[in-house]
């Protein structure tokens, strides 16, 4: 099959491609990435916080810095320019989805899926139609309750005791679509949220991968129409938001959890980067905003511009 999967270049983009690629061997696969960040996300300090261990962290600092000592062909998970070596995959760094060029490099690809993991960008027609066999989501949270932006987050306030991942296929709306399935991760109220956030795509993952089983064999998936009067579509957390998930005892993030989850990019014999521990110093004494803790390490890009 020709599959597209679209995705962030941050932290769990790169853990939802080291998650399917095993699985996509005999399948001819194009990544797209998006680079897309909210001004919402400077507003608030807990935002800040999560875009700095998410995507700043990992992107500019510690990804660049594998890549320049040799890459991690032996780590258990790649970086983006590993992925692109180990499976010898393209990139594509986009801002618009639907602009022509992106339609032009969708449309020559010739797609049979399309996924859209974390990816930001809303597709609409004509792009939505050109797969084959569909456009698809896997969004991180139950739907239809959970629509929209920081669901885990929203999951975790409102006290669930496991947080839905939802595979469906993407309509005209947003988050609106007919489900294929929704997967459940227990929720560990002593872990942190971007440890929670990391893991909710993998049960997405699976669904969407036993589905692409069925399509191999021309099976069709079953799918639900969501039930639109129990749709919440929320956007980031304010203040408020923030206050009643810190009187929980919630925590934004974890340094070891944090540890234990980028270790994963480094080779056996590897040592996690000073830099790494530095910044992780400076989330801890609360001091991201008073000055850049780090600074971008510069490495060859592995993802072309279309």
């Amino acid at each position: 099959m020709n599959i597209v999967i679209c995705t962030k270049r941050d932290l769990a983009g790169a853990l939802v491609l080291n998650h399917l690629m095993p699985h996509l061997a005999e399948d001819r696969v194009m990544v797209l990435l998006s680079d897309k960040t909210r001004p919402a996300e400077k507003a608030q300090p807990e935002l800040a916080e999560m875009k700095f261990l998410e995507r700043e962290l990992p992107v500019d600092v510690l990804f660049p810095l594998i890549d320049r000592l040799g890459g991690n062909g032996d780590a258990p998970l790649a970086t983006f320019a590993g992925l692109q070596k180990r499976y010898g995959i393209s990139f594509h760094t986009l801002s618009d989805i639907n602009a022509p060029e992106a339609q032009t490099l969708l449309g020559d690809f010739a797609p049979d899926v399309v996924l859209s993991v974390r990816f930001s960008l809303i597709f609409k027609r004509p792009a939505l139609d050109i797969a084959r066999l569909g456009t698809w989501n896997v969004h991180p949270g139950a739907l239809p309750r959970y629509a929209g932006l920081f669901a885990p987050f929203r999951a975790l306030v409102d006290g669930q005791d496991r947080i839905g991942c939802t595979l469906h296929r993407i309509d005209d709306g947003i988050d609106t679509g007919p489900v294929a399935g929704i997967g459940w991760l227990p929720v560990q109220r002593e872990r942190s949220l971007l440890w929670h956030v990391v893991n909710t795509y993998g049960p997405g993952l699976e669904l969407f991968l036993s589905m692409l089983s069925d399509m191999r064999r021309d099976r069709v998936p079953e799918l639900s129409a969501q039930d639109r009067t129990q749709r919440q579509y929320l956007s980031m957390p304010d203040a408020a938001q923030f206050a009643a998930f810190h009187q929980q005892g919630l925590r934004l993030s974890d340094r070891e959890e944090y540890l234990e989850i980028v270790a994963g990019f480094l080779a056996p014999g590897q040592t996690m980067p000073t830099a790494v521990h530095e910044a992780l110093d400076a989330v801890e004494a609360g001091t991201l905003g008073a000055a850049a803790p780090v600074e971008k390490v510069g490495a060859p890009c592995c993802c072309a511009r279309a």
